[in-house]
């Protein structure tokens, strides 16, 4: 069938309009746009979408790029003065720190959008990780320096996937500056390249915080939080620039390339410890950890202080976090560092503010 002179003029401009249409779709969602097409495209209905986010972090990646398809990484890195200054561990998306044999404390380094060619110093994984990993996912990975038999048991035994030094041993490395054994670090991008193939079935951490903009009521101010693990370990963070800063000795705690250690959200958690027939070389009892339940929480962010509580009903569940008259908590858009404050077989002290 022949189409008339109008008939094919109509054809035309509808072509136009589709082309066009398409066109302006494009750079309103690429944000490349004039004013005047901006104001054409609003008028049509057509806006950009919203950029995908990390999901252990709520940001979006620069460019709006995806989050990366891998398995959720933990490194578990040492907390003492003979490891100092640390590596990585502000790449890291979430930091949780926890108290073992002794009173003193290690930091577990969860890592998924954020990476880093060096971390550590690497050290020795404890029955508490898997309990902290697999709300993240089922095949989480670890890296860590090794453990004892026991250790060893419970993380194969929770399906976690072991990282150590010689397996794989592209991704770990001896630092000929330090002391053994505070000089192992690691390479996020060589773990996730042979734990990728171990966790094949597990390929995204799921998200255990939400994230939002706006500070959850009520709250009040938030400046500085102290939490003494023990008589050996303590974590001072305060707020400064926009973000709190992990403090030592009265000045903020420098990483090895000189940046202090801050983070976006600080979330205490009151958790019940024990002590376990699992002792170190030196003869200390390791506490076991409690984090099924629930307890005492606190959550600063953006300069503000939520009291609340936790709870978890198993260890494939995310730890959820509510206010005291019920509201989920949110965390600002970002990273966060995540005390797990003991009490029983050690007793944290925490204060605010000062107080």
């Amino acid at each position: 069938m022949s189409l008339t002179r109008r008939g094919k003029a109509a054809v035309v401009v509808t072509a136009v309009i589709a082309i066009l249409a398409l066109a302006v779709g494009a750079m309103a969602w690429t944000g490349h746009t004039p004013a005047a097409i901006r104001k054409f495209t609003n008028a049509l209905g057509v806006t950009k979408p919203a950029p995908p986010t990390c999901p252990l972090t709520g940001k979006p990646l620069p460019g709006d790029r995806p989050a990366p398809h891998h398995p959720v990484l933990a490194v578990k890195v040492e907390n003492t003065s003979e490891a100092y200054p640390l590596a990585g561990l502000d790449k890291a998306d979430i930091v949780y720190e926890e108290v073992v044999e002794g009173g003193i404390t290690r930091f577990a380094a969860i890592f998924d959008c954020g990476t880093s060619p060096r971390v550590g110093p690497v050290r020795s994984a404890r029955t508490t990780d898997p309990k902290i990993l697999l709300q993240f996912g089922s095949k989480p990975l670890l890296g860590f320096s090794g453990a004892s038999g026991a250790v060893m048991h419970v993380v194969r035994q929770a399906g976690v996937i072991e990282m150590v030094e010689g397996a794989p041993a592209a991704a770990f490395s001896r630092d000929a500056s330090r002391q053994v054994p505070h000089n192992l670090f690691t390479n996020t991008a060589k773990l996730w390249a042979a734990g990728k193939k171990l966790a094949k079935d597990d390929p995204s951490p799921r998200p255990v915080f939400t994230y939002s903009s706006t500070v959850p009521s009520p709250s009040k101010k938030g400046l500085s939080a102290t939490v003494v693990f023990s008589g050996l370990a303590t974590a001072d963070w305060r707020w400064q620039g926009g973000r709190y800063v992990r403090f030592l000795n009265g000045a903020p705690m420098r990483l090895e390339d000189g940046a202090p250690l801050a983070t976006d959200n600080v979330v205490i958690q009151q958790v019940a410890t024990t002590q376990s027939t699992l002792h170190d070389v030196l003869g200390y009892p390791s506490p076991e950890v409690t984090m099924i339940g629930k307890g005492k929480a606190w959550v600063l962010r953006d300069g503000r202080l939520i009291t609340g509580t936790w709870t978890r009903s198993s260890l494939s569940q995310a730890t959820v976090f509510r206010t005291k008259r019920g509201d989920e908590i949110t965390l600002a858009p970002g990273t966060t560092y995540v005390a797990l404050a003991p009490t029983g077989m050690f007793n944290a002290t925490i204060s605010f503010n000062g107080s």
